[in-house]
């Protein structure tokens, strides 16, 4: 009986000794995976800094050949927060002949009024103010454009979103790249401009120092897929050449898609140095959610694998994790604190002054100093934002909810129950 009692204790211990060790084993792989990935989103920020500095450094292009008339396509819809200023600063362009065309769809939108508003004293520019789409698909956006295109008498066009301001010289630096035949799109990065609410100025901060950084460093791995549809430049032929509106009409990120497509008549997309400023108006942080979901769910649809490891650019809740372990590792808690003093610096590199051709600048986030207490906030929504992006596959756009499927194709709700 003591022998069994001896044999029962000593399989006690060795099993109480084995399953320690597993456990041992399994701390320290979620302490090696936490540290690396910490390590990693802080390799990401300081990358970060370093190609938002050499873009700064270069500044705006001197144009010299243009390629001739242009078209600007505004499709507009509602009376947004500062819809004037911004539609007046495309009217007073340094541009020798343009074509400008601000469309809706529906007759009675108050975009339109607006416009007309704005249009008026530029009684020397060719402005028309129209209504009406061209039903191609759910993408209203492009409904819109392909209604617009069909009074456009250039064949070099420029499309630009209601929210985006420009200073006199946009047009001539936008459209100079397309006077190389090799060039077949021409985007700009650009700035948050944000409205009275502090939800604004948080969306701001997401597009000024997580949007325009990520695609940075994107263009310096050797990527070119970014395309902005808040504002582009393309000759007429090479948008017929991809498939013109028509196919782009189905899809959500069809920005993306025309990009792609022109990129395969191997023609090249470029970034021009000029940067805009875009409206951010968020009255509430329900409305700043849905917003930032659709683009979330945007680059899930044209990007699955970069949106899978979109993680690592979440410094400060990637080097939370770490904290766990710091009962038996200390110096982790430095981890988030080195976090917080290197997004501080991007902020710093990152807001400097825009649209420095304006008669008046835009109020960017640039001289606003509280802006800085918002950036751990900032960084943990964009991680929750991120997170969130993986529960459906349902976007919010213009007040319209609709259903987006793995291959881009944008349903309705009515659509996509019966998918």
């Amino acid at each position: 009986m003591r022998l069994a009692g001896v044999a029962r204790a000593t399989t006690s211990a060795v099993h109480r000794a084995y399953w320690s060790s597993q456990m041992i084993d399994a701390e320290s792989i979620a302490f090696a995976i936490a540290v690396t990935v910490a390590g990693l989103s802080l390799a990401y920020v300081a990358l970060c800094i370093a190609v938002v500095r050499a873009w700064r450094r270069h500044g705006a292009e001197n144009p010299a050949t243009m390629p001739g008339p242009v078209t600007v396509l505004k499709p507009l819809c509602g009376a947004e927060p500062e819809l004037a200023e911004n539609l007046r600063s495309f009217c007073d362009q340094s541009y020798p002949t343009m074509q400008i065309l601000l469309g809706a769809r529906a007759s009675d939108d108050p975009a339109l009024d607006v416009a007309r508003r704005v249009a008026a004293p530029f009684t020397d520019h060719e402005i028309e103010v129209l209504s009406g789409d061209t039903p191609l698909g759910p993408n209203r956006k492009i409904n819109t454009l392909a209604h617009l295109l069909s009074s456009a008498r250039h064949d070099v066009l420029v499309i630009a979103d209601s929210d985006i301001r420009a200073g006199p010289s946009y047009l001539r630096e936008v459209v100079t790249p397309l006077a190389d035949a090799s060039v077949g799109l021409v985007t700009c990065l650009y700035r948050g401009m944000p409205t009275s609410s502090v939800w604004s100025r948080v969306a701001a901060l997401w597009i000024d120092e997580w949007l325009l950084p990520s695609v940075l460093v994107s263009r310096m791995l050797g990527s070119s897929a970014y395309c902005s549809g808040a504002t582009m430049a393309l000759r007429r032929e090479v948008l017929e050449a991809a498939g013109g509106f028509p196919v782009l009409a189905r899809l959500l990120a069809d920005d993306h898609a025309l990009s792609a497509r022109i990129s395969a008549l191997g023609l090249r997309v470029v970034v021009s140095r000029y940067e805009v400023a875009t409206t951010v108006h968020e009255p509430d942080v329900r409305a700043l959610f849905a917003h930032e979901l659709r683009w979330m769910r945007t680059i899930r649809t044209a990007r699955p694998l970069g949106h899978a490891c979109l993680f690592v650019t979440f410094a400060l809740p990637m080097t939370i994790v770490a904290l766990p372990f710091a009962h038996r590792h200390p110096w982790v808690i430095a981890l988030p604190l080195l976090a917080l003093a290197l997004r501080i610096a991007l902020h710093r590199v990152v807001q400097y002054p825009v649209l420095q051709d304006a008669p008046h600048p835009p109020r960017t986030l640039c001289d606003d100093r509280r802006s800085v207490w918002l950036i751990p906030a900032r960084d943990l929504l964009s991680f929750v934002v991120w997170a969130a992006s993986f529960a459906s596959r349902r976007v919010t756009w213009r007040e319209h909810t609709m259903r987006v499927r793995p291959d881009g194709i944008l349903l309705t709700v009515e659509d996509g129950r019966s998918a």
